[in-house]
């Protein structure tokens, strides 16, 4: 099966993903997927076209994170140029051994459901998250807000989990959720 690791900025998705590798699960990041993407000469050629963010052949990625976190409909057209060739690696990563493979999606959105057999949603309270970015990368609040409001909300990614990981309290607390995760599709 294909499992998405769903959830907004800060959630934990890194920490659930860090937890199912440990227990010596398959894993991927979408996000480590993308950075090999943008490489691409191709895609270059095709951000150029949509947001004229290149220079030097290179993708701004400051200037297109600008962009894409502050419209929704450039977001959506950004996807629509990544999340098919993001997916296709995705698909080539499972198809080498047809096991479960756990897929950390930074930037879930409902039209990336079909891509995955099944959806973790990892939840923890916005003040944390905020906190955790904050430090994690020495974002302004407001920035970081800016993103939020660009993700699905709680309730929506809550609304298409079929299971759900809390990330408020401890480590160990953390690490039997994923245990329990992990023994759920062992069956």
């Amino acid at each position: 099966m294909k499992i998405a690791v769903i959830g907004g900025i800060g959630s934990g998705k890194s920490r659930v993903i860090d937890c199912i590798k440990e227990l010596g699960e398959r894993a991927c990041d979408c996000d480590a997927i993308y950075r090999e993407i943008v490489s691409q000469e191709d895609y270059i050629e095709r951000v150029s076209k949509a947001f004229g963010v290149v220079k030097d052949g290179v993708i701004d990625k400051k200037l297109l994170a600008q962009i894409v976190f502050s419209d929704k409909a450039k977001l959506k057209e950004l996807g629509e140029l990544a999340h098919p060739l993001i997916f296709d690696k995705v698909h080539k990563i499972y198809e080498e051994q047809k096991s479960n493979l756990y897929i950390e999606v930074s930037a879930f959105d409902l039209s990336m459901k079909k891509y995955f057999d099944e959806i973790v949603y990892v939840k923890c309270k916005l003040d944390k998250r905020v906190e955790r970015v904050k430090i994690r990368n020495n974002l302004e609040e407001d920035y970081i807000f800016s993103i939020i409001s660009s993700q699905l909300s709680d309730s929506e990614m809550e609304s298409v989990a079929d299971f759900i990981i809390v990330n408020d309290g401890t480590l160990e607390e953390l690490s039997e959720q994923v245990e329990h995760l992990i023994a759920f599709h062992a069956f």
